[in-house]
């Protein structure tokens, strides 16, 4: 019997720490989003967190990102967002009405910020902006818009 608890104590703190381990740490900025409060006793507030957490951990990495309208920027931003898009799908999964249509918005919304990030990183015309430079321009929208088109399907 002694052998049974001690092999499940030892099971019941190394899953506890593989655990530990899984979870992504949390940015400052995005702690006071990301805290369950203790006496929490459903799982609202955990999910409302780490919805809550997928949405400003994704921002800041995003914003720490300088983009330029090319294919490097693009899987840069993909790779950027990918944490969060895990976390909401799970919530999503989760089948909590609530928070899974909660998580679906914030999904969505993270596809359409990484297409509109993509469209700003393509330098603005001025009043200047005439000739082949504007016909430039255009086209780099051109080409870009297929690229980003499956972000914004994934957005509506």
């Amino acid at each position: 019997m002694r052998t049974l608890i001690r092999l499940v104590s030892v099971c019941t703190v190394l899953a506890g720490s593989t655990v530990a381990l899984a979870q992504p740490a949390v940015p400052d900025q995005c702690k006071d989003v990301a805290t369950v409060p203790p006496d929490a006793k459903i799982p609202g507030p955990g999910l409302a967190a780490k919805v809550s957490l997928a949405t400003c951990g994704a921002e800041l990495r995003m914003a720490a990102l300088k983009l330029t309208p090319d294919d490097a920027s693009m899987q840069a931003l993909t790779a950027a967002v990918q944490p969060s898009i895990d976390a909401l799908n799970e919530v999503i999964k989760g089948g909590d009405g609530t928070y899974s249509t909660l998580a679906t918005k914030a999904r969505a919304d993270l596809f359409a910020s990484m297409a509109v990030r993509m469209r700003n990183s393509i330098p603005p015309i001025t009043m200047d902006t005439v000739g082949q430079a504007l016909a430039d321009h255009d086209k780099a929208h051109a080409d870009l818009e297929p690229k980003i088109k499956p972000w914004l399907d994934q957005a509506h």
